[in-house]
C-alpha cells in the first residue's frame, strides 16, 4: 500500500478515536477509549507491514552517484554540504568538464555549518584527461578552510595545466563531504564546473538529489480498511495455546475465534460492514487473551512522557542540552481495566523532560532522571564553557515515593547523569559524563568530580565546541547519592545498564578501538564494584549496529533487546538473544518483530520498537512507534527530531499481537515498567576498594586457545598497550595515525609468557588497555581489538588470547600462577608517551638518514623530518597505511598477519638492506610502532603528555626496569629530545 495513503489513513482513525474521547466527556476525557484502542488496530494493519527505507538513498530509493555529487556544481553556496559519500576508503567527488582546458585555479567551498569540516584537512586534487589516469595537483597542509562562513574557501592554483575532469579526494577511510567546488579557466571569470556532469565514490543515508522536488498534482484518497481476520485468528490461536500452558481459561475467547473463523467461510466478499464487524469481534477476543494473561500480576505501570531529543543520534539523544520540554513521571492505574486512570508524579518540576526511570525493589520507590528546559541553548555555540549551561540544564538523578512524597535529588555537578539502576546491595549505578580526563581513575578521581566543573571526555569521531560529545559510563553511588564512584575506567560510551539475576550489570559498549566506529556497539557485563567486565554479545557482530536496553527474562537464559541504529534514537527490532548459541552473528538473535529491520545496518524503518520489559520469553511490555513520516519528508536522519507523540504504551507477545494500553496524542509514552515487588538479584560479595590499591593483577592461562595455527611456544611476551581518552572535543582532530578516529595509546611494556601459554603481572588498576601476543622477536602476532581494566586489589582471569567465551579453564594449574606476578618491562624510548619523532626517529638518524637525503644518491626516498612519516607508512605492498585501513575497515586482527609481520619495509630489513644492521634497541622501536598501527602520536595533547609521564613515575613500583627513556625531555614537548628531532625542529 502507498506510503502517501498509509499515512492518510493513520490520520483518519486517530483523528476519529479522538474526537470521539472528547465527546464522550468533555469535562475529563477517558484514558483510553475503545475507539482509540480499534483505530490502533487499524493503524497497525498498514504500517506495520510499510517497507523500509534504503539506507544509502536518504530520499529517493533510485538517487544515483552522480544525482547526489551534482549538489557540489549547482551554485548554492549555504554553508551546509551539497554531496555525502559513505565511509569509503579514499572516497572521492569529481567533475567533468566536457572538454580539456588550461585551467587557472579550483576554489573549494567547505562544509561550515558546526560539524565535521576537519575531515577535509588531507584533500587531494587530481586532474585528467579521460577520467581513468590521474596526476596529482595539490595536496592540502592540513589547516582548516571554510566557505559560506567563518573564513576564505581554499583557493588551488593550477597554472595552466590542462584538464577535462577534477577530482578532489580524501586520503583514508571516511566520510566526504563539501558545500560547493568552482573551476575557473586560465582565462576567464566564468565558472565552467557550474552545471557540469559530476559523480562520487559512493551515496550515503544523507545523499539528496539537488533536483527540485516536483509538486504534487493529484489527491490521494483514503484506502479501504484491509481488515486481515485469517492474521488476527492465527495470532490468537497461537497466544491461547501459549496462555493454557501458563494455567489461563482461554475457552471464552477461542470458542469467538472458532464462530469467527465459521462465519468467514460463509462471508460475501463484497460484505464490508459484516467484515469489519467479524474483524473487530477476533481482535476483543485476542485482547481479553492478551489481558488475562497471569504474568500480569500487577494493576498499575511506571512509565515517562517526555519529547524526543532535537538531536537524533546515539550518544547526543541523553544529554540536557539537547532536549525538548515536556511530560513527567506517570502511573497508569488499573490498565487491565476499562477504566485506567492516570496519575503524574512531577506536576511540581519546571518545564523539563525524564528519562528512563527504575523501580525499587520493594516497588514504593521510583528513581529517574530529570533535566530542565533552557529555550536556546541547543544552538549555543560554545557548550564547552560550563559557565554557558546552568546545572540544572544537565540531566540529574532524583528519587520519590510513589505516592508522592519524599522527593530528593541525588546527583550534582555540570554533568549528565542518567539510567539509574537499583542494585541488590541497594546503591545505584548510573550513567554519568563525570568520567573526565583522568588516564587512571579511581576512588581519588570520582571525588574529584562530584562538586565541580571539571573538562569531560569525548568522543574520537565527532563533536565540537557547538556539539560536545562527553562521553558516559558505568557509575556507582550509595543510596542516599553518596560516595560516588567510577567503576568503568573506558575511554567510550556506555549505555542502558540493567541488572541481570546474578546480580552483574548488563551494559552496552561502543568498542572500536583500532576498528571502525559505526557498528561495535555490543553488550558486555561487569560485576557492580567495576570488576571482572566481559563481553556477553555482538563485539564482531556488525549487524545491527547497537545491542541496547537488554535485559535478562524471567526463568530464562535469554534476553531481549532493542538493536537500534547508530545515527538514531534507541529504538528499533525487538531481538530474543541466546548468548549461549553463540557470542556473535545471527545463530544467537530470534526476531520477535520481524518485519521492523535493523536500523540503519539494514534500512530506516517506518515503525520501531524501545524500552522492553520482559515477563516471559513470549510475553513483554514495550514501547511502539505508530508515526512514519509523510511520503516525500526528507530523511537525513531517521525521524530527526522525531515527532513528539513518537511512542505509546502496549503489550507485546511473540506471536505478533500488539495491544495498545496507553497513548497520549500529543506527546510520547515510553518505558513501561510493572509497579510490583521484584525479587532482589544475587548480591555480589566484594571487598572494599582501597584508596591506597593502585594496581590489580591479570591471569592468562593459556594463550595459545584462540590463535588457531600459532605453534606453541611462538608467543613468548605480551605488550600491554594503555588507551587513554580523548581530551580534545573537535572530530579527527588531533590528527594521531591513520584512520582520522585513532585511539588514543602509550605502551605500557611487556611481561613473559611461560611454556605452557600462561602469563601472570600485575598491572595499574583504572587504566584502559588492550593486549598483544609477541613472537620471540618482539612482533605482535595477535592484538586484541578490544581494550580491558582490572579495579584496585583485583586479579582478572583469562583462558587465552580471542579464544570462545565459553572455553573452560585447563585442569591443571597454570605456570605463571605458581610465582609472583611479573612486573611490566618498561617499551623504548618514545612509546610512553608515544610519539613518531620520539621512538622512530632516532632510528632513522642512526640508520637511514646518511644516505636518504635530499644531496645523496640512494633513491627518491628522503627521510627529511617533514617527509619521513609518510614515507614509512605508505612503503611497499601492502603498505603500513593500507594493512591498518583494511583491519579497520575488517573489525579484527587476524593470527600470524600483523603489521610488523607483514609489513615491506620489515621485510626488506630483516633480509638485508645495503648493510644496515639494527640493534635490538631499534628493532623494537620500529616493531613497537608498527604493531601500534603507526600513529604520528598516542596523546591528544601535550597536557596529556604530561600526565602520561607523571602516571609512569608514580607506577615505577610495578615496572620492571627503569630507562633513560625521560632524560633529556624536552619541557615544550614532553618527549625526548634527538638528534633527528632538533633536524625536525631546523635548530
Amino acid at each position: 500500500m502507498p506510503a502517501a495513503r498509509c499515512l492518510r489513513f493513520l490520520g483518519t482513525f486517530l483523528l476519529a478515536s479522538l474526537a470521539f474521547s472528547v465527546a464522550v466527556r468533555a469535562d475529563t476525557p477517558p484514558v483510553i477509549s475503545p475507539q482509540q484502542i480499534e483505530a490502533d488496530w487499524l493503524l497497525q494493519d498498514v504500517v506495520r507491514k510499510l517497507p523500509a527505507a534504503d539506507p544509502n538513498t536518504a530520499r529517493r530509493t533510485t538517487l544515483t552517484t552522480a544525482e547526489d555529487a551534482a549538489g557540489a556544481v549547482d551554485g548554492i553556496k549555504d554553508g551546509t554540504y551539497g554531496f555525502h559519500t559513505a565511509g569509503d576508503a579514499a572516497p572521492w567527488w569529481q567533475v567533468d568538464l566536457q572538454q580539456a582546458m588550461p585551467l587557472g585555479r579550483i576554489v573549494i567551498y567547505n562544509r561550515c555549518d558546526g560539524k565535521v569540516e576537519e575531515r577535509t584537512a588531507r584533500i587531494e586534487v587530481l586532474l585528467s584527461d579521460d577520467g581513468e589516469q590521474w596526476q596529482s595537483l595539490y595536496r592540502h597542509d592540513g589547516t582548516k578552510f571554510f566557505g559560506h562562513a567563518g573564513g576564505p574557501p581554499l583557493t588551488v592554483q593550477a597554472d595552466g595545466r590542462p584538464a577535462r575532469f577534477v577530482r578532489l579526494q580524501l586520503p583514508a577511510v571516511q566520510y566526504f563531504h563539501l558545500d560547493e567546488v568552482e573551476v575557473y579557466p586560465a582565462e576567464g571569470d566564468e565558472n565552467v564546473a557550474r552545471g557540469r556532469p559530476a559523480d562520487q565514490s559512493s551515496v550515503s543515508q544523507w545523499s539528496k538529489s539537488s533536483a527540485p522536488l516536483a509538486a504534487a498534482t493529484t489527491t490521494l484518497a483514503a484506502p479501504d480498511p484491509v481488515y486481515p481476520i485469517e492474521e488476527v485468528l492465527t495470532r490468537g490461536r497461537a497466544l491461547a495455546a501459549d496462555l493454557r500452558r501458563l494455567g489461563t481459561d482461554a475457552t471464552p475467547q477461542d470458542q469467538v475465534l472458532q464462530d469467527v473463523e465459521q462465519r468467514l467461510k460463509n462471508l460475501d466478499p463484497t460484505a464490508k460492514d459484516q467484515r469489519r464487524e467479524l474483524y473487530l469481534q477476533a481482535r476483543w477476543a485476542v485482547r481479553q487473551l492478551a489481558l488475562a494473561n497471569p504474568l500480569l500480576d500487577f494493576d498499575d505501570l511506571l512509565f515517562v512522557k517526555r519529547v524526543p531529543g532535537s538531536f537524533t543520534h546515539m550518544s547526543d539523544q541523553y544529554y540536557g542540552w539537547f532536549s525538548r520540554p515536556g511530560g513527567g513521571v506517570f502511573i497508569l492505574q488499573d490498565f487491565k481495566s476499562d477504566q485506567p486512570q492516570l496519575r503524574c508524579l512531577t506536576e511540581a518540576f519546571a518545564p523539563g523532560t525524564f528519562l528512563r526511570p527504575d523501580l525499587s525493589h520493594d516497588g514504593t520507590r521510583v528513581l529517574f532522571a530529570y533535566s530542565k528546559y533552557y529555550p536556546g541553548l541547543e544552538s549555543e555555540p560554545n557548550k564547552l564553557d560550563k559557565n554557558n549551561v546552568p546545572e540544572d540544564a544537565f540531566f540529574h538523578l532524583y528519587e520519590m515515593n510513589l505516592d508522592g512524597s519524599g522527593l530528593r535529588r541525588l546527583t550534582r555537578g555540570k554533568y549528565d547523569d542518567f539510567d539509574g539502576r537499583y542494585l541488590p546491595s541497594g546503591e545505584i549505578v548510573f550513567l554519568s559524563t563525570r568520567r573526565g580526563q583522568f588516564i587512571q581513575c579511581g576512588l581519588e578521581t570520582a571525588e574529584a568530580r562530584c562538586d565541580a566543573a571539571l573538562p569531560d571526555s569525548y568522543v574520537r569521531c565527532g563533536g565540537g565546541p557547538s556539539r560536545p560529545v562527553a562521553v558516559y559510563t558505568l557509575h556507582v553511588m550509595s543510596a542516599d547519592g553518596e560516595r560516588v564512584r567510577q567503576i568503568s575506567p573506558f575511554e567510550m560510551f556506555e549505555w542502558t545498564p540493567s541488572i541481570d539475576h546474578d546480580g552483574r550489570i548488563l551494559y552496552a559498549r561502543w568498542d572500536y578501538v583500532d576498528r571502525h566506529n559505526m557498528p561495535y556497539m555490543s553488550l558486555w557485563s561487569t560485576l557492580p564494584d567495576g570488576s571482572n567486565a566481559q563481553a556477553v554479545f555482538g563485539n564482531y557482530t556488525i549487524n545491527p549496529h547497537c545491542v541496547f536496553e537488554a535485559r535478562r527474562i524471567p526463568d530464562s537464559r535469554k534476553m531481549i533487546f532493542t538493536a537500534s541504529g547508530h545515527h538514531a534514537f534507541t529504538g528499533g527490532c525487538l531481538v530474543l538473544l541466546d548468548a549461549h548459541r553463540g557470542a556473535d552473528g545471527e545463530a544467537a538473535m530470534t526476531r520477535l518483530t520481524p518485519e521492523v529491520c535493523f536500523p540503519e545496518s539494514e534500512g530506516w524503518p517506518q515503525t520501531y520498537f524501545a524500552g522492553p520489559f520482559p515477563l516471559a520469553e513470549n510475553h513483554y511490555l514495550t514501547s511502539w512507534s505508530a508515526q512514519p513520516l509523510p511520503p516525500g519528508t526528507p530523511r537525513p536522519h531517521w525521524g530527526m527530531p522525531g515527532p513528539a507523540n513518537d511512542l505509546g504504551l502496549y503489550l507485546f507477545d511473540a506471536f505478533g499481537n500488539l495491544n495498545l494500553l496507553y497513548r497520549d496524542p500529543e506527546i510520547g509514552s515510553e518505558t513501561p515498567l510493572p509497579i510490583r515487588r521484584r525479587v532482589r538479584e544475587r548480591l555480589v560479595h566484594q571487598p572494599p576498594a582501597r584508596q591506597e590499591d593502585a594496581e590489580g593483577r591479570m591471569v592468562v592461562a593459556d594463550v595459545y586457545q584462540g590463535l588457531a595455527g600459532v605453534p606453541r611456544g611462538a608467543i613468548r611476551q605480551l605488550r600491554l598497550v594503555g588507551v587513554p581518552v580523548k581530551t580534545h572535543p573537535t572530530m579527527n582532530y588531533p590528527p594521531m595515525g591513520l584512520t582520522h578516529d585513532d585511539p588514543g595509546k602509550f605502551v605500557l611494556g611487556t611481561v613473559p609468557v611461560e611454556p605452557d601459554g600462561s602469563a601472570h603481572f600485575r598491572v595499574p588498576a583504572g587504566v584502559t588497555f588492550f593486549v598483544q601476543a609477541l613472537d620471540e622477536q618482539g612482533i605482535a602476532v595477535q592484538t586484541m581489538r578490544s581494550a580491558t581494566y582490572v579495579q584496585p586489589g583485583q586479579t582478572m582471569t583469562c583462558i587465552g588470547c580471542h579464544e570462545p567465551r565459553n572455553t573452560a579453564p585447563p585442569a591443571r594449574p597454570p605456570l605463571a600462577v605458581m610465582r609472583a606476578a611479573s612486573p611490566i618491562e618498561l617499551g623504548p624510548a618514545g612509546s610512553w608517551p608515544l610519539h613518531f619523532d620520539a621512538l622512530v626517529g632516532p632510528v632513522l638518524e642512526q640508520h637511514c638518514v646518511r644516505c636518504h637525503q635530499p644531496d645523496a644518491d640512494a633513491s627518491q626516498l628522503v627521510f627529511t623530518p617533514e617527509r619521513a612519516y609518510d614515507i614509512l607508512v605508505d612503503y611497499g605492498q601492502p603498505s603500513l597505511r593500507t594493512h591498518v585501513l583494511d583491519r579497520y575497515r575488517q573489525g579484527r586482527s587476524a593470527a600470524g598477519a600483523g603489521a610488523a609481520q607483514t609489513n615491506p619495509l620489515a621485510i626488506l630489513l630483516r633480509q638485508g638492506h645495503h648493510g644496515v644492521q639494527l640493534d635490538a634497541d631499534a628493532w623494537s622501536r620500529l616493531y613497537t610502532w608498527m604493531d601500534t598501527y603507526g600513529q604520528r602520536r598516542g596523546s591528544f595533547s601535550e597536557q596529556q603528555d604530561e600526565q602520561l609521564r607523571q602516571l609512569r613515575d608514580e607506577l615505577a613500583a610495578m615496572l620492571a626496569a627503569q630507562t633513560n627513556a625521560s632524560d633529556g625531555a624536552d619541557e615544550c614537548t614532553m618527549m625526548p629530545v634527538t638528534a633527528y628531532e632538533t633536524r625536525r625542529r631546523g635548530e
